[in-house]
């Protein structure tokens, strides 16, 4: 009746520490089925499993803090670089829809020229006006020089950045 009780106490002890997730089932099980040689050292085995099972659950709780601390300053930080990049990213769209429009209303609707093409580089300096302007290819010459001269005249709002380097492809009709 003795190996009885004591095999229903390691038993709820067992379902206890599984519970509170301190020890391995597997362990505790191993545990549970050694037989005991003496009763007066079982109570100190079990304050000294009970001690070190509260140890465990106390470092578990430790390293948890730990990580609750560290995983949302992580995710603000990463939050913030993702709002940044957005931000960036928004004003530089803003940015290139104001210079296409300002591009298109210096350009000609109808030229004298015919049809013809020209690919234009530019850079704009920090106060918005080009600093360079080189033709990259033409149909002809004068498509060309129309295309530089439409850049050149430019005078767009500053950059974000401090600086834009951009290409622009013209088709006159």
């Amino acid at each position: 009746m003795r190996h009885i009780s004591r095999l229903t106490l390691s038993l709820s002890a067992l379902a206890f520490a599984c519970a509170l997730g301190a020890i391995e089932p597997a362990r505790a099980l191993d545990e549970a089925q050694k037989p005991k040689a003496e009763d007066s050292a079982e109570p100190k085995r079990e304050e000294s499993k009970d001690t070190k099972s509260e140890e465990k659950i106390e470092k578990r709780e430790v390293k948890t803090d730990a990580g609750r601390e560290q995983k949302p300053k992580a995710a603000r930080d990463e939050k913030a670089e993702k709002a940044a990049d957005k931000k960036k990213h928004a004003d530089t769209s803003a940015y290139l829809r104001k210079l296409g429009q300002m591009i298109r209303a210096r350009s000609p609707g109808v030229t004298n020229l015919g049809e013809g093409s020209a690919v234009v580089r530019f850079r704009l300096g920090a106060s918005g006006a080009p600093s360079t302007v080189t033709l990259v290819s033409a149909s002809t010459p004068r498509h060309g020089q129309l295309a530089r001269s439409i850049v050149s005249g430019l005078r767009a709002p500053p950059p974000p950045g401090g600086s834009y380097d951009g290409v622009q492809s013209f088709r006159f009709h």
